[in-house]
């Protein structure tokens, strides 16, 4: 028989993620009594149990420490599935229906759509954020009205001064080590403020770009902008603070820092549990909300019968069991005040789904619910610099060059930052490993075995040590701008382990958003050129995550940045937007629906900073009404 949780909260949290682990805890401090449901694993027992699967995986993707083992498990036989990464879900090309084809393993399906969505997320304690690289940037201005400025995408309801102040907040919470006078020469305003540490050292890669580009031309529109290297500013400590190491360099911030000199998510946790208001039930799996329908539809209803009323959730014992032996349960919570901070995608299918079970509509009478699915698309480029520059050590990215994030050019194409990378060819190439098996197999599937070389003993360590040492990567994170045809949906024929639908998405990339990858190549020419560094840069038809350009005739592979925004974004009327500037849903005054997914843009930053000071804004002038 259903079981019904009987006890009331002040407030009740979808997800322990950055958004509800963090809003949690806010709220813990003031006392509110706080339950967080996590539909996968708690708190882990060790790191180590994470570390060692990490360093155990040979495939070292940002999903490699965590469970449960999405290439291994059906989404059907699992609890608690996750999308996978594009190359091993997009494996089979299907002629007739012209499309590549996502197998058993694929949590996402797809409909009507012409490439794959290239970037995943956790299910588990602290979620995504488990495996943030912790880049911490501001938004600029003109970010927040792209519409308004450049004629693409949609403006926000609120400007860069509704956020400032909780961005300080924010950096000041998560601990952020940066030079605030060198990022406003860039962009954002900080007026009198600054990190609460300094920023760590430039890489011996930073140095020698700066040394090399500084106050040269990238320039390939028309606004001659010169490049500057500046030090990103992170979520990693370079002094002791909040108890936690500083940072050793170590390459795994993505997915995790070994010492946890970077925040995490589960740091994140244990703060918002040591309240002693918060607590977290994990295993929880939310599929709907309740809400009282006896009067949402006829005229005259008012706020009180269209609150929401409750969160429907099952609970399981394991996460991968047989379809026919594992034990759930099924309960009802009610509070106050509810959050959904699942995640911009896992938010957009419980909404989905609480509409087909009430049989009304659930925030979304404007059917902006799943639209406008963003992400950063990013163009990856590598080459060999002509000396070494010691990759695979430092924090995984520690400068970029961010003088082409803002310009008239965006009334054309996107923009885009770029991210220098600390190691090697690893994300473009799986490198160190493949060159290192090259050259023990004779292969030469990363580039750099051009004759077919069969080496061992002190010849093969020189040589690996001559090429590892002297790689050099940049990523350019693309702007992608709203589009309500981007979307996630409800699979009419798929479900997982517990009987829920499965999401459907349709997802495509834009001309705007591809003349912003032509740019982006045209510019990495030139940095190479001025680096003189000898390009290696491929682009392949084998995966899915390509595309023909009739323009310059060339193939374009895109990665994913693992930014996913959209999906129930804020705005300044019910009939255009799913919550208003406080992520309050415009239909039910009792939820919010927190995150990445209110963002109506992305500009060209990492939106992890932006989305906490969001959510700080969200409890401090909505859900408590300071």
């Amino acid at each position: 028989m259903p079981t019904t949780e009987k006890t009331h909260y002040d407030v009740v949290i979808v997800g322990s993620g950055f958004a509800g682990a963090n809003m949690a805890y806010m709220l813990g401090q003031k006392g509110k009594k706080v339950l967080i449901l996590e539909a996968g694993p708690g708190i882990e027992r060790s790191r180590e149990d994470y570390l060692e699967n990490f360093y155990l995986n040979t495939f070292k993707a940002p999903e490699a420490p965590y469970p449960p083992d999405a290439t291994a498990l059906a989404p059907a036989k699992t609890n608690v599935p996750r999308p996978t990464i594009p190359e091993l879900v997009f494996n089979t090309w299907d002629a007739k229906p012209g499309r590549w084809r996502e197998p058993e393993q694929s949590y996402l399906s797809y409909q009507q759509s012409q490439l794959p969505f290239a970037s995943t997320y956790e299910r588990l304690a602290g979620g995504t954020g488990n495996h943030w690289m912790g880049t911490a940037l501001r938004m600029t201005d003109n970010d927040f009205k792209t519409l308004s400025d450049y004629g693409h995408g949609r403006d926000w309801p609120i400007g860069y001064d509704d956020l400032k102040k909780y961005y300080h907040q924010a950096e000041n919470l998560i601990g952020v080590s940066g030079d605030a006078a060198e990022q406003q020469s860039i962009g954002p305003d900080f007026g009198d403020t600054n990190f609460p540490m300094r920023a760590l050292p430039k890489s011996k890669l930073d140095q020698l770009v700066a040394e090399r580009v500084n106050g040269k031309s990238l320039a390939v529109d028309t606004e001659d902008t010169t490049a500057q290297v500046t030090v990103t500013p992170a979520g990693r400590n370079s002094e002791p603070y909040q108890n936690r190491r500083v940072c050793r360099g170590n390459t795994n911030c993505t997915p995790m820092c070994p010492i946890q000199a970077k925040y995490d998510t589960q740091f994140a946790l244990r703060l918002a549990l040591d309240t002693g208001n918060v607590t977290l039930q994990s295993k929880a799996v939310v599929d709907y909300l309740t809400v009282d329908t006896s009067d949402l539809n006829t005229t005259g209803s008012n706020d009180e019968k269209k609150k929401i009323t409750g969160v429907h959730y099952l609970t399981y014992d394991d996460i991968s069991a047989p379809a026919k032996s594992g034990k759930t349960g099924e309960n009802t919570v009610s509070a106050d005040t509810y959050v959904l901070a699942a995640h911009a995608i896992e938010n957009a299918k419980i909404l989905l789904y609480s509409t087909k079970k009430n049989g009304v509509n659930i925030a979304n009478s404007s059917d902006q619910v799943g639209r406008h699915l963003m992400d950063h698309p990013v163009y990856l480029a590598w080459g060999l610099t002509s000396e070494p520059v010691y990759g695979y050590r430092g924090p995984l990215s520690t400068s970029g060059i961010e003088s082409f994030r803002d310009g008239g050019f965006r009334k054309q194409r996107a923009a885009w930052r770029i991210e220098i990378g600390n190691e090697g060819w690893n994300w473009p190439a799986t490198d160190p490993y493949t060159t290192a098996q090259d050259y023990i197999y004779g292969t030469n599937t990363g580039q750099l075995n051009e004759n077919n070389t069969v080496l061992s003993n002190a010849e093969y360590r020189d040589t690996c040590n001559e090429k590892l040492t002297r790689q050099f990567r940049v990523g350019f994170l693309v702007e992608q701008e709203a589009d309500p045809e981007n979307r996630v949906m409800l699979s009419e024929t798929l479900v997982d382990h517990l009987g829920i639908p499965r999401p459907e998405l349709r997802y495509n990339i834009s001309d705007y958003v591809k003349a912003g990858f032509r740019s982006a190549k045209a510019a990495s020419q030139k940095l190479h050129k001025l680096m003189d560094a000898k390009e290696y840069t491929k682009a392949t038809t084998e995966v899915a995550t390509h595309w023909f350009d009739p323009v310059d005739k060339s193939v374009y592979n895109y990665a994913g940045a693992g930014h996913v925004c959209g999906t129930h974004i804020m705005g300044d009327k019910p009939e255009n937007s799913v919550v208003n500037d406080k992520q309050q849903s415009w239909d039910h005054p009792n939820l919010y629906i927190a995150g990445c997914g209110s963002m109506p843009s992305i500009g060209t930053q990492n939106p992890t900073l932006t989305m906490l000071a969001m959510c700080l804004r969200t409890v401090e002038e909505g859900i408590l009404g300071v």
